[in-house]
């Protein structure tokens, strides 16, 4: 065996310190290696994180080294000329919750991109290309749902990944014609969207909507900062406030924690702000400074880092990111844990 001379503990400690992209290939070299890399207990231990884009083909950042952040090409499951246009809605325990939009309809992946692993999720009860996506969970992490909202026919489906199943809740409470087209931010039980000057958010144990007023209103996008719901606002054309809910629904909780002003040129390459920028977890910003450059940059530091951008990096539609945790979780088994 190649690991003949080597003991498990040493494999173990040589292995969490391995980049992802050989990391994957020594998988295919023995048997034990395979069940060692593979191991849930190894993959936690190892809490590499990582940034998803949905590009052609599929690329992921390690954004566990902050001195030198690479990018890795994944083998993508599926073709650009089968769809539309991609969407991530959102990470659960290393899968991706993945909405690839057809000609007349939409259609859900359940996607591990360590194993290159996916499952189809049926398709939803209608069709339409008017609606509004989100996903999250009530109380426990095992009632994991995807949001469908259609705004045109004010009507909202569910698919529970524990019962397999769509499902029409029959009272929404609020109108949702003018809400955000983008995917729904989830934070502690709750979904949020941008809708018009106010924040419209989904109780995920209740499937009731409720809003919340903003501290501004030229509202850019929503996410998250240290697990709290975040939002980008424009003070003036050059500048730009971060703003922090600490407490859900209370709207003067709502706190400035930055201020931008991006006036050293980052911003040189493209106009629309919204388009080509993602908020991060950890108070960084993703941003497409030309078509092949991508840049992490730090709010609080006033600093920024160039991605080793691949060459053959191709952006589909808007920026889209997502933020994870490598897992040897299979699709199939995202709700067993």
């Amino acid at each position: 065996m190649a690991d003949a001379c080597l003991p498990e503990h040493i494999l173990h400690e040589i292995f969490t310190r391995m980049p992802t992209k050989p990391l994957v290939r020594l998988k295919c070299l023995s048997k034990h290696w395979n069940r060692l890399i593979s191991d849930p207990y190894f993959m936690k231990s190892r809490s590499r994180r990582m940034i998803f884009l949905p590009s052609l083909p599929f690329h992921t950042i390690d954004n566990t080294n902050d001195m030198a952040r690479t990018m890795i090409k994944l083998c993508s499951p599926f073709s650009r000329e089968s769809y539309r246009e991609m969407t991530i809605l959102g990470s659960f325990n290393g899968i991706l919750i993945l909405v690839l939009s057809y000609s007349l309809y939409d259609h859900f992946i359940l996607y591990n991109p360590f194993l290159g692993k996916f499952k189809e999720v049926p398709d939803p009860i209608t069709q339409s290309l008017t609606c509004v996506y989100g996903f999250g969970y009530g109380t426990t992490a095992d009632d994991l749902k995807i949001v469908r909202l259609n705004r045109y026919c004010n009507t909202i489906e569910v698919f529970s990944l524990k019962a397999w199943s769509w499902s029409m809740p029959s009272n929404l409470n609020k109108d949702i014609f003018n809400i955000n087209i983008d995917p729904g931010t989830f934070v502690n039980e709750f979904l949020y969207w941008i809708a018009g000057i106010k924040i419209l958010f989904l109780d995920m144990k209740k499937m009731v909507f409720s809003e919340i007023d903003c501290p501004n209103k030229w509202m850019i996008n929503l996410g998250t900062y240290n697990s709290r719901l975040c939002m980008m606002c424009e003070n003036n054309m050059d500048k730009y406030e971060l703003w922090v809910m600490k407490e859900h629904g209370i709207r003067k909780s709502w706190s400035m924690a930055c201020l931008l002003k991006l006036d050293f040129g980052l911003y040189s390459h493209f106009l629309d702000y919204e388009r080509w920028s993602c908020i991060l977890d950890d108070g960084k910003l993703l941003i497409l400074k030309s078509s092949k450059q991508l840049i992490i940059y730090d709010m609080f530091e006033d600093s920024y880092k160039e991605v080793n951008t691949l060459m053959s990096f191709g952006l589909v539609g808007r920026l889209q990111a997502v933020e994870y945790v490598e897992s040897s979780l299979s699709p199939s088994d995202i709700c067993s844990i």
